[in-house]
């Protein structure tokens, strides 16, 4: 989650912007964008494990390099530069404290960030320089419209309370904005190569067995919804039996259960009519309730319950009986869902082969 206000927001379109490649005219050669690092680096702290907090850790600082990918070195700052930065200036962390929760976060981000390099680096190889950059020109008005969202969604009016917002999530605009090219860059590329293996239609058969398999889940649990008034004794045992008998006087007479519950309801659900919600069989501890309450049809009402310091009465406003929903009305609900599984095995299958294909060291390789 990028920001509190954001849930459920992804950085991934579903539809990036990849289409045919022109005439390949320049590839990426992944050794000469190697060649360019300081012929120095190198995996350090190889062989240190990390342990639980208050054990020594590696010495992490934002040119260490805590990865290798096809040769390509992934720096801490590629993956925690803000927050690291962050935790530096904070007084309240010593040494040991910060370089601890670095490590923690390194371990946790690096995964993720290893499979889009993997990605990345193939989609280099394969699609030309140029319409790289035309791709991410054409992101550029979908990223801005994210900013404006997450700033109206926070009432930010500036750039400058914006970065005060996300560094404390460890993020930055500039940050972010590189986050969200990788993460369309990826997907986009990915679904390219997947498209092929993801079925355009689900045979009707197949729609069928996976019904009958899962018929239990298209078997809705007989429930109702149930209404309740309640007169308590407040003292007064007699009162309140009066009370309660003008109640069920109305109800016979054809009054609206509803309403009488506003009325006389001395209970919190008498601000919305009585209403009890759904209820399922097994889900009161009354056995007695329970049962009168699900032999009633809609619209039929228990006897009047005496316990210690009150009376109740309860309605069913409605009543769903356990009924197996046909096929034709969730036919299209199943082949959507099939659709999706068969995309996200394909695109399982297309990561999985790029990465059988990597050469990844990091410095977690040897740890316990």
């Amino acid at each position: 989650m990028l920001l509190s206000g954001c849930e459920g927001r992804t950085l991934v379109d579903d539809n990036p912007v990849f289409a045919a490649a022109p005439p390949r005219r320049s590839l990426v050669n992944e050794s000469t964008l190697a060649a360019t690092e300081p012929s120095s680096v190198s995996l350090v702290a190889r062989d240190i494990q990390l342990t639980s907090s208050g054990s020594s850790t590696p010495v992490l600082e934002g040119n260490t390099v805590v990865a290798e990918v096809n040769g390509k070195p992934v720096f801490v700052d590629d993956l925690i530069g803000s927050a690291r930065l962050a935790m530096e200036a904070d007084p309240r962390l010593t040494d040991p404290q910060r370089q601890q929760i670095m490590a923690d976060e390194v371990r946790r981000r690096l995964p993720a960030h290893i499979e889009q390099e993997i990605v990345l680096q193939a989609l280099n190889r394969k699609i030309p320089e140029d319409r790289r950059k035309s791709i991410r020109e054409a992101m550029e008005p979908d990223f801005e419209k994210l900013i404006e969202s997450i700033m109206q969604e926070r009432q930010l009016l500036t750039d400058e309370q914006l970065n005060n917002a996300l560094a404390e999530q460890g993020l930055s605009i500039p940050l972010l904005k590189e986050s969200f090219f990788r993460a369309q860059m990826v997907r986009g590329f990915v679904d390219t190569l997947a498209d092929d293996n993801i079925p355009k239609t689900i045979d009707r058969g197949e729609l069928v067995r996976y019904y009958q398999q899962h018929k239990d889940e298209y078997t809705p649990q007989e429930r109702i919804r149930w209404q309740e008034i309640v007169v308590r004794f407040n003292g007064n045992r007699q009162q309140a039996q009066q009370k309660m008998a003008e109640v069920v006087n109305q109800l016979n007479a054809g009054a609206d259960f509803g309403k009488l519950a506003v009325k006389y309801s001395e209970s919190l659900s008498a601000k919305t009519q009585g209403d009890m919600g759904w209820l399922q069989k097994g889900s009161l501890t009354d056995d007695e309730v329970e049962a009168m309450l699900f032999e009633q049809p809609p619209g039929g009402m228990t006897k009047v319950f005496v316990r210690d310091d009150r009376f109740e009465v309860f309605r069913v406003a409605e009543h769903q009986y356990a009924h197996t929903i046909p096929f034709e009305e969730v036919q299209q609900e199943i082949e959507q869902l099939l659709k999706q599984r068969a995309t996200e095995d394909a695109r399982r299958k297309v990561i999985s082969d790029l990465r059988e294909k990597a050469t990844i060291e990091t410095i977690f390789d040897n740890a316990v």
